[in-house]
């Protein structure tokens, strides 16, 4: 394996030390540039020694690890998060198969995050494509007013707001995206990974095959677990143990 160059960037330095060690003892294809502590040193050090990789702590103070990645057009980089807090922030991470480490780690499972680092690596030799690049768009998803939501597909990303979406219905291992405009998209990500993706976002899973934008319904119709009615006029069946939780949220949109 060829040597990975990374930094370290976690405000507490015993977290820092504590995995440089981990790094140094049992990781010999990794070398160790610098631990830093914050969002502005570490861009510098990004600036001056190039790494390949980017041990990366979420929950930072004053700007979090996010903060870092935005500030590139083009992020030179890869990155594996660390972080103490499996909050929402870990829905886009997992959407966009980035890896992560939920602290404390043990050495195993660094171990695996490099190993799929390596393999990530041989198949897409530039770093900061299109899995770094998505993960940033669909945490806008989470935080911005104009919501857009990055979709991959056979051919790249399609970028679409939110509120565009009218329901997601499952095709196996497939989610078929319905628009407002009527439009269809096929994309190669299971129905559950949109569902932790966008139940913050005013979206409800109805049924096993169905995730709808509750801002896109217009109206409940009545029945064993009954139906919502939509905005493009279909009608999507919500599942019996489902209904109350549907309703509840309903009521209170």
């Amino acid at each position: 394996m060829s040597e990975i160059r990374t930094i370290i960037v976690d405000d507490e330095q015993h977290c820092i030390e504590a995995l440089h060690t981990m790094l140094t003892k049992k990781c010999p294809d990794v070398t160790v540039l610098a631990g830093v502590k914050s969002v502005q040193e570490a861009r510098n050090v990004i600036d001056e020694l190039h790494p390949d990789l980017v041990f990366l702590d979420v929950e930072m103070p004053h700007q979090n690890g996010f903060e870092l990645l935005k500030q590139f057009d083009r992020i030179p980089f890869d990155v594996i998060f660390t972080t103490a807090y499996e909050q929402y922030a870990l829905k886009a991470i997992k959407f966009n198969a980035l890896d992560y480490l939920l602290k404390p780690f043990s050495i195993q499972e660094l171990q695996e995050a490099l190993r799929k680092f390596h393999e990530r690596r041989q198949n897409r030799p530039e770093p900061g494509m299109a899995p770094l690049e998505m993960f940033l768009q669909n945490m806008k998803t989470l935080q911005q007013t104009n919501k857009k939501i990055a979709l991959p597909t056979i051919n790249g990303l399609v970028f679409m707001p939110v509120q565009q979406i009218v329901r997601c219905e499952s095709t196996g291992n497939y989610t078929k995206i319905f628009f407002t405009d009527r439009k269809q998209l096929l994309v190669s990500k299971p129905l559950k990974e949109f569902e932790e993706l966008l139940t913050d976002v005013d979206f409800f899973r109805v049924h096993n095959s169905h995730l709808i934008n509750l801002q896109q319904m217009d109206s409940y119709i009545q029945g064993e677990g009954g139906f919502a009615l939509m905005s493009d006029g279909t009608q999507v069946e919500v599942s019996r143990r489902r209904k109350a939780e549907f309703l509840r949220k309903a009521m209170h949109f």
